[in-house]
C-alpha cells in the first residue's frame, strides 16, 4: 500500500472527526433555536429546563437562566464555527490553519462541557454530569487522535472479502430501514399529541387532573379544556393551577394541571 493511500486514509479519519463535531454542535444550536415539537424534529425548551435548575437553588429570577443560556449558546456557536473552519482548511489542504482551527474548536468544546459539568454538580444532576464528563474526555481523545494519526502505523495490506462487504451492506441497509420506519411510525402515532385533547381524570368531587404528554403544546391545552367543558355542560371552571413549584422541579418533561370546577349557578 503506497504512502499516498495511507495519507488518504488518515485524512479520511480526520474528516470523520471534524464532521462528527460539526454535526454535533450544529444540532445542539438548532435544538435551542427551534424548541418545541415540529415535524421530524423535537426541540427541548432549554429555557424552561435551565430556569427550573436555578429555581431549585432559590434563584427564581429568569435573568440567571438567560445569562446561562447566552454563555452556553455562545460557546456552542464558537465551537461550531471553528470546526467548520477546520473542515474548510482540511478540504483546501492547508494543514497549518486546519490544525489551528481544530484546536480552537476543541478548546471551546472542552470549555462548554466543563461549564455544563459545573452546572450539573451545582444542580445535583449526576446523570447529566456523567454524560458531559464522557463527552469531555471524548473531545480530548479526538484531539489526540487528530494530531497523532500521522505517527500511527497502518497495515500495508488490508483486504475485504466479497462476503464481508455484502454482510456489511446488508446490516447497514437493515439498520437504516428499521430506524427510518421507527421515525415515521412515531411521527404517525405520536405527533398528533401536539394538538390532541387529553382525557381528564377526576381527583376529588370538584378537582380534576390533566397529565399532558411531552409533545403537547398550547393547542392540546385549549382542546382539553374545550373537551372537558363539552363533556360536563353543567360545570364551570373556577380555577386552573399546576403543582407547587418544589414538586414540579423533578419533572422537566410534560405538564400536569389541576382544574377546580363547580356546578353552574
Amino acid at each position: 500500500m503506497t504512502e499516498t493511500t495511507h495519507k488518504r486514509e488518515k485524512d479520511l479519519i480526520r474528516y470523520f472527526i471534524i464532521i462528527y463535531w460539526s454535526l454535533f454542535w450544529l444540532l445542539n444550536v438548532v435544538d435551542k433555536i427551534i424548541g418545541g415539537a415540529h415535524l421530524f424534529f423535537v426541540g427541548r425548551d432549554r429555557f424552561a429546563q435551565v430556569e427550573r435548575f436555578f429555581d431549585s437553588i432559590g434563584l427564581e429570577n429568569p435573568i440567571y437562566a438567560n445569562i446561562a443560556l447566552v454563555i452556553t449558546a455562545s460557546l456552542e456557536i464558537f465551537a461550531l464555527v471553528f470546526f467548520l473552519g477546520a473542515l474548510y482548511h482540511l478540504i483546501t489542504k492547508n494543514d497549518g490553519a486546519n490544525r489551528s482551527w481544530f484546536l480552537v474548536g476543541i478548546c471551546f468544546t472542552l470549555a462548554t462541557f466543563t461549564f455544563f459539568s459545573i452546572g450539573d454538580q451545582v444542580f445535583g444532576d449526576h446523570f447529566e454530569l456523567l454524560e458531559h464528563g464522557l463527552f469531555w474526555f471524548i473531545a480530548l481523545l479526538s484531539w489526540v487522535v487528530y494530531t497523532s494519526i500521522d505517527r500511527i502505523p497502518f497495515p500495508s495490506q488490508v483486504s475485504i472479502t466479497t462476503k464481508q462487504r455484502n454482510v456489511f451492506l446488508a446490516v447497514t441497509i437493515l439498520l437504516a430501514t428499521v430506524t427510518s420506519a421507527s421515525i415515521f411510525y412515531h411521527n404517525h402515532t405520536s405527533f398528533i399529541q401536539r394538538t390532541q385533547a387529553v382525557a381528564v381524570e377526576q381527583v376529588t368531587e370538584d378537582t380534576y387532573k390533566i397529565e399532558f404528554p411531552f409533545l403537547a403544546g398550547s393547542t392540546a391545552f385549549e382542546n382539553s379544556l374545550e373537551k372537558f367543558l363539552g363533556e360536563n355542560p353543567t360545570l364551570q371552571i373556577d380555577n386552573i393551577y399546576t403543582a407547587p413549584k418544589p414538586l414540579r422541579l423533578g419533572k422537566s418533561d410534560g405538564l400536569i394541571i389541576y382544574i377546580q370546577a363547580t356546578a353552574k349557578q
